[in-house]
């Protein structure tokens, strides 16, 4: 590893991360991965509870244990943890003094937009993106399953923020092969985050035999660091609605991603027509992004030749890097 360059593990986890969907996690205990740590998820009288996945007495798989008044019970045993970790019962041994040691390691876990986020980093001053909109009332969601990608966070978000590959990757869906050029755009730094808009004539979808129309977008990317988007779509001819993205990284080369959508209520036909074609989207971008090396995300910009148009990217990857070098960097000047 490069001098002055923080491991993968120490630089992303003082951030939250959703691990599951909130429907996903019911009486039963879920299984977790997040920057290499496995992990299990239950539901508490509070909230919810994260932990090590294995039972400190013989490493029993606690996802196969059952949550009572107690706690989270093991399956093999009995031992019964609290949501601080701590074993608070042996059954084999009710009269004698629990083992001090017999204690998991336990993580902040919440549950917001729907989502079951945890913090690996007991210390983290972070917070969660700040997206109230979704805790107005006044929008409905759906979201698309869970997408498992053999991909580093970052790459995966690089290509959601890439705006010159809409008209290549995407035939057949919503590019628009007869646009090529990507006009000037300007990318906001700000606290935490970047923000950029831009305008695409992206086709609409072909709808009871009409063939597909132009329809000038206007798209916003709100990016917060590490591995979260909010993307807004205003077409012209079809629904407003806004995407959001978050990269749940299992380790520097794979990651998960969450990802669903906002619309108004009204809209009774969104879900069906969202799910059909955004995962027929992000087939098309998978597709890419698993071929990309190297699979991590990379440290510098020394591999790659960059371009203006690829400005988003490249500022979103200097905000990266900082993270995991502790100060400001400067990306190449594009060509």
């Amino acid at each position: 590893m490069e001098a002055g360059v923080r491991s993968y593990e120490e630089a992303f986890s003082p951030y939250w991360y959703p691990v599951a969907f909130s429907h996903e996690l019911k009486e039963r205990p879920l299984a977790a991965r997040l920057l290499g740590r496995e992990l299990v998820v239950w539901r508490v009288g509070s909230g919810v509870a994260a932990t090590q996945r294995y039972c400190a007495h013989r490493g029993a798989d606690l996802c196969a244990g059952e949550v009572s008044a107690e706690g989270l019970r093991c399956a093999f045993h009995g031992w019964t943890y609290g949501q601080d970790g701590r074993c608070v019962r042996v059954p084999s041994q009710p009269g004698a003094p629990i083992p001090a040691r017999a204690a998991l390691a336990s993580f902040r876990a919440v549950e917001r937009y729907g989502l079951v986020w945890i913090c690996l980093d007991a210390s983290s001053q972070e917070a969660l993106p700040e997206w109230p909109e979704l805790e107005s009332g006044k929008v409905a969601t759906v979201a698309l399953p869970r997408l498992d990608w053999e991909v580093s966070a970052g790459r995966l978000m690089e290509i959601i923020l890439d705006v010159t590959h809409l008209s290549w990757v995407h035939k057949g869906t919503f590019g628009n092969p007869e646009q090529q050029e990507v006009l000037s755009y300007e990318v906001a730094r700000l606290p935490g985050g970047l923000r950029t808009q831009i305008t695409y004539p992206a086709l609409s979808p072909a709808l009871e035999g009409a063939p597909p129309r132009v329809d000038k977008t206007t798209l916003t990317y709100d990016v917060t660091l590490p591995f979260a988007v909010r993307l807004s779509f205003k077409p012209t001819l079809f629904f407003q609605h806004t995407v959001y993205a978050i990269a749940s990284p299992w380790s520097e080369e794979k990651a998960q991603c969450f990802y669903f959508s906002s619309y108004h209520p009204a809209i009774k036909q969104f879900p069906d027509i969202f799910v059909k074609s955004e995962l027929a989207i992000l087939e098309q971008d998978r597709l890419i992004a698993e071929g990309q090396r190297p699979k991590a995300h990379p440290l510098d910009f020394s591999g790659e030749v960059h371009v203006k148009a690829d400005r988003l990217p490249i500022e979103y990857r200097r905000g990266v890097i900082a993270l995991r070098t502790g100060r400001p960097v400067d990306g190449p000047p594009p060509e």
